[in-house]
């Protein structure tokens, strides 16, 4: 799982392409070359600081493979953006 550290602060923006009907990332971009989601390994959330003002995180994380490796994806509920956090 995602341990905080330097991941959060190296988080890239990238496009996701997100199938309704599966709930799930189905594909990203990423340096320029597409990706496909071949298998959703795990999921998490993350929210705290929702008792303090301007402190609330809520992020829901996807572990991928996708073209042979293992990525994490961060989406950002309230900014409503996806990140990389980690090419594993």
């Amino acid at each position: 799982m995602w341990n905080g550290g330097s991941a959060a602060r190296d988080a890239t923006p990238v496009a996701v392409t997100w199938s309704k009907r599966q709930r799930r990332p189905v594909a990203f971009v990423w340096r320029r070359r597409r990706y496909a989601v071949e298998h959703v390994l795990e999921t998490w959330v993350l929210e705290t600081g929702w008792w303090r003002d301007g402190g609330f995180v809520s992020r829901t994380y996807w572990r991928v493979r996708a073209g042979g490796r293992v990525f994490d994806l961060c989406y950002d509920h309230p900014s409503n953006s996806w990140r990389l956090e980690r090419a594993l």
